[in-house]
């Protein structure tokens, strides 16, 4: 092989590693997996379907949304292995390689799914069971992970920006399991070869087995939502001044607004009057309704992170920033496993589903390995202490709370040591516990960190 072609493999390789081509790699995503949930929830509405057709949208869509998992697992890999979480925490290292193994086995699933639909116009529904459990309780484990660092920094460092994050990923970890055991449960009465529908029954489908989980899992991924939204308002209280208070609070309540009008059943039966006259008409409205509410709203939350990459000078911070930037991006997308629930075919919302894991592990990585980063550059603590702006406040923030938490668990294996020799030296057994000597050395790095500011 010649070394400029092995130049150009390099290059491109590194092309596709950059932050502003997974960005928009990311940002085809959203529009392209929009379009797929949209598909199922129009059909509805169509008294004819051209099955052939929707096969050929879905294995383009499918192609795509594979190419791009790769080319998104690449990017995260190679940002993991700069890491200092490889380094300094081992465990990650083992969480990293489980995360792909998973989501290859997604991508496998997948691929086997398309060559059934392609070649048998069937597919076995276990292979979707299989994908939407692997993302979602991926999805838990993450959103779970990144709640315990939350409430570490919270110890260290209580503030509202932090607490709305925690309880934003609290209530993700707990509605990705909830949409799982109700997506599954739904499923459970479908037979288990699927084959073409004449028609979809997405619209009118009647719910089975336990009813209570469609509303728990509706109403935790509301909260979720909520959650999200008020944690990114208070992280860009700073444009509050840039546009006046009217208008920033005009421009944070519309995607809230129109996330909360898919609730409000007076404006839907205006809609399903207009549903006999022009079907198609009713559809498009309803899809802009329901359908774009959310990604609308990780366009918001994304994007508030990808500000926030912009105003931070280490490099490597700000592309951990712009990880989980994208990470939200495509969660709010992949949040809509419901419309599976009737076992479609083709599958269409299922390849939304099995980017779910995916953007979880973007969020927690992203953000633990910033705030590690952060605990260990003295010089990037100083210049955000300078800061004023909020965005650039809460990253600091975490990385405070990190290096806190780093020196309490290093003071904590050195207090053990001696306790274990001090009786066979001195005869004396030390009386404080290890919350005892938590407490203490907190408030010692409070009083410091005070000092300090002064």
């Amino acid at each position: 092989m010649s070394k400029s072609r092995v130049k150009n493999q390099y290059a491109s390789r590194g092309l596709l590693s950059r932050d502003w081509v997974v960005f928009a790699i990311a940002s085809a995503l959203v529009v392209s997996l929009v379009l797929e949930t949209s598909i199922i929830r129009i059909s509805g509405f169509q008294n004819v379907r051209d099955i052939h057709s929707d096969v050929e949208i879905f294995s383009a869509l499918e192609i795509f949304c594979v190419i791009s998992q790769f080319i998104i697992l690449n990017f995260a890999h190679n940002k993991v292995s700069k890491s200092l979480l490889l380094h300094n925490k081992p465990r990650i290292h083992i969480l990293h390689k489980a995360i792909v193994i998973i989501q290859l086995g997604i991508i496998a699933l997948l691929l086997v799914i398309l060559f059934e639909v392609s070649l048998s116009l069937s597919y076995d529904l276990i292979l979707l069971k299989a994908v939407v459990l692997g993302s979602f309780l991926t999805a838990a484990c993450m959103m779970g992970l990144l709640s315990s660092r939350f409430i570490i920094w919270m110890r260290s460092n209580k503030n509202r920006l932090t607490l709305a994050y925690l309880l934003a990923s609290s209530c993700l970890s707990v509605s990705a399991i909830m949409g799982a055991v109700y997506v599954l449960d739904q499923l459970s009465y479908a037979p288990y070869i699927v084959h073409p529908k004449p028609y979809s029954d997405f619209i009118t489908h009647v719910q089975k087995g336990d009813s209570s989980l469609a509303y728990i899992y509706t109403i935790s991924s509301a909260i979720t939502f909520i959650l999200l939204w008020i944690g990114t308002v208070f992280l860009l209280q700073s444009y509050r001044k840039r546009f006046g208070t009217i208008r920033y609070w005009i421009i944070m309540s519309i995607p809230l607004l129109y996330f909360l009008s898919q609730f409000q059943p007076l404006v839907l039966n205006v809609l399903l009057n207009y549903s006999s006259e022009n079907p198609m008409l009713f559809s498009i409205v309803y899809v802009i309704m329901v359908d774009a509410s959310r990604p609308v709203g990780g366009v918001l939350f994304g994007l508030a992170f990808i500000q926030v990459s912009r105003k931070i000078e280490n490099p490597e911070v700000k592309s951990y920033i712009v990880m989980s930037g994208i990470g939200l991006l495509l969660l709010l997308v992949s949040y809509q496993a419901q419309v599976l629930i009737t076992a479609p075919f083709p599958p269409f919302g299922l390849l939304s589903t099995s980017f779910m894991g995916l953007s979880s592990y973007l969020i927690f990585v992203g953000i633990y390995s910033s705030a590690v980063s952060i605990s260990q550059d003295s010089k990037l603590r100083a210049s955000i202490r300078k800061s004023i702006e909020t965005e650039v406040e809460f990253i600091g923030n975490i990385g405070n709370a990190q290096l806190d938490h780093t020196i309490v668990e290093k003071v904590l294996k050195t207090t053990r040591n001696i306790s274990e020799t001090m009786p066979q030296e001195t005869g004396i057994a030390t009386s404080l516990t290890e919350n005892e000597i938590t407490e203490y050395i907190q408030q010692v790095l409070v009083e410091t960190r005070i000092k300090k500011v002064r």
